[in-house]
């Protein structure tokens, strides 16, 4: 059986590093990409049965990155993402829940995992809806995310 490919976008170079460590050592075949235009790219050429995406990214934010992985023809509708991001904006939690999960920075380890775990579960039981969802920015924020002391950005 292959192991599910992850496609982890991320500025910081600490947690693209972290996030590789992480899934690899859980099973999972990792891509990374730097800023949001390489994740479409490798998205595309990869074809990841999961993407995990920062929003405030270089070259192409995190929403639209996200809306055009979810238009490439090659990818299978439902492509759960993940949104790992220092973000706290109100609709990230919406859009997490229509498009797989939205975990705000810094994250754990054992939360990252389970949520990966649950999203790959699922994705393979039954197909997520495939009803078009757009990835947009809102200036409306949530309270502080809690405390954990696993990922930051540190560079």
């Amino acid at each position: 059986m292959q192991q599910p490919k992850i496609l982890v976008a991320d500025d910081s170079r600490s947690v693209r590093a972290v996030l590789r460590r992480t899934l690899s050592a859980a099973g999972y075949d990792v891509i990374l990409a730097s800023d949001g235009l390489e994740a479409v790219r490798s998205a595309q050429r990869d074809q990841p049965d999961l993407v995990i995406l920062d929003i405030q990214m270089p070259e192409m934010d995190g929403y639209t990155a996200c809306q055009e992985i979810l238009a490439l023809e090659k990818m299978s509708s439902g492509i759960p993402i993940v949104f790992l991001t220092r973000d706290t904006a109100r609709h990230l939690n919406l859009l997490g829940t229509q498009l797989g999960a939205y975990l705000p920075k810094p994250v754990t380890d054992e939360r990252l995992l389970s949520t990966v775990g649950q999203l790959l579960t699922a994705d393979a039981v039954e197909e997520q809806t495939s009803g078009v969802v757009a990835c947009r920015n809102e200036t409306e924020t949530l309270a502080e995310p809690s405390s954990c002391t696993e990922m930051t950005d540190v560079d």
